[in-house]
């Protein structure tokens, strides 16, 4: 089975690719990478724990080649003893917490009321329906104002990816309105947590009319600007993490991923290159401090 699906491993499959939505592998046309086999064998290998002794030598795995975003298919649910959760009846909608994360853990969505509601319907258990409703909140951001406006209320939700998580108890810290506390993962917990996160992929994408493109925060509702996913080894709680996100968000909004990064060695080299781990989706290569603005020529003069 392939590794962007649900599996007894995953069963909710919260490892898979698409960060507000779901998506499929990142193809790439080099001859001796197949996307397809390396995240279904390699990524398969390293995540039941067989990886380094048990994959026979071949030669994409000798170039040590990475596709885009396989880190996505990593599992950090199992490192930190506390997940965030989420009240939805203190929540402004202010982003912080989504802008702060450094995993790509905690994600935000804007979605019509009757979009939502239609939804909501299509969840057959009432129990699991109202647990995924409670978490969807009116602000004015979001509610009142597109209200005032004659266009209809948009709720809006917080969702954390359990997969993802490392339990740095940032986006907590830095909620001003107290939307989010620190839970110990009971098996309840965990079970609403990888549902709610299966359902909110599920919901589509964010309603483009509620989202304004004048307020920076704004653009982390967009998937497009999802370019840094989870699944990286940094740190809990890693602000360069964050920085890198910001970065790729940023940088996503104006030009998609029609970019590249050339790293000048130092710990993000490690944690987004730790064989056989990539957050990025977009081109990424690393050089030492003193040759990376060489590199970075070679590499533009190339795309020149």
């Amino acid at each position: 089975p392939s590794m962007n699906a649900a599996s007894d491993r995953d069963p909710f499959n919260n490892n898979s690719y698409g960060t507000l939505v779901d998506g499929t592998y990142r193809q790439v046309s080099l001859p001796i990478l197949d996307v397809n086999d390396f995240n279904d064998r390699v990524i398969r290998a390293y995540e039941e724990g067989y990886g380094e002794k048990g994959l026979p030598a071949d030669v994409a795995t000798a170039r040590s080649y990475i596709p885009a975003g396989t880190a996505t298919l990593r599992d950090f649910s199992y490192v930190a003893p506390e997940i965030p959760l989420y009240i939805a009846d203190n929540c402004t909608g202010c982003m912080e917490c989504v802008t702060e994360c450094p995993d790509t853990a905690i994600l935000g969505k804007v979605l019509a009321e009757s979009a939502l509601e239609t939804n909501l319907q299509t969840i057959s258990d009432q129990t699991d329906r109202d647990m995924f409703a409670a978490q969807w909140c009116k602000t004015k951001k979001y509610y009142d104002g597109p209200q005032k406006k004659g266009l209809e209320g948009g709720r809006f939700s917080i969702i954390i990816d359990p997969s993802k998580c490392k339990g740095c108890a940032e986006c907590v810290t830095v909620c001003d309105d107290d939307a989010l506390k620190m839970a110990v993962k009971t098996e309840q917990v965990m079970r609403d947590a990888r549902l709610s996160h299966r359902l909110f992929k599920q919901s589509g994408p964010s309603d483009e009319r509620y989202i304004n493109d004048n307020l920076l925060v704004d653009m982390m509702l967009k998937e497009k600007t999802h370019l840094y996913v989870g699944g990286a080894g940094s740190c809990a709680g890693c602000g360069e993490g964050t920085a890198l996100r910001m970065l790729c968000a940023a940088t996503g909004a104006k030009y998609g991923d029609q970019w590249g990064i050339v790293a000048a060695t130092g710990c993000n080299t490690v944690y987004t290159s730790t064989y056989p781990y990539n957050p990025y989706l977009i081109p990424w290569t690393n050089s030492l401090f003193e040759n990376a603005p060489a590199d970075a020529m070679g590499v533009r003069a190339r795309w020149d």
